[in-house]
């Protein structure tokens, strides 16, 4: 792969991480536990942001 594959598939890698800690946390609110809505808001921004920023390149 090239180097801008790897550091593409870097970022993918790295927003997979994350969104299975969402995935964690979706189960925890459905099980009715308690959550903090400003830190998921804040998480998911900035989750949303990084993979924009890292996607640009392969975007035409």
């Amino acid at each position: 792969m090239s180097t801008r594959q790897d550091e593409f598939f870097a970022a993918f890698q790295a927003l997979e991480a994350r969104r299975e800690k969402h995935r964690i946390l979706m189960a925890q609110i459905l099980a009715g536990e308690p959550y903090d809505r400003q830190a998921l808001k804040r998480d998911l921004e900035v989750l949303c942001k990084v993979f924009l920023e890292k996607a640009k390149p392969f975007v035409h």
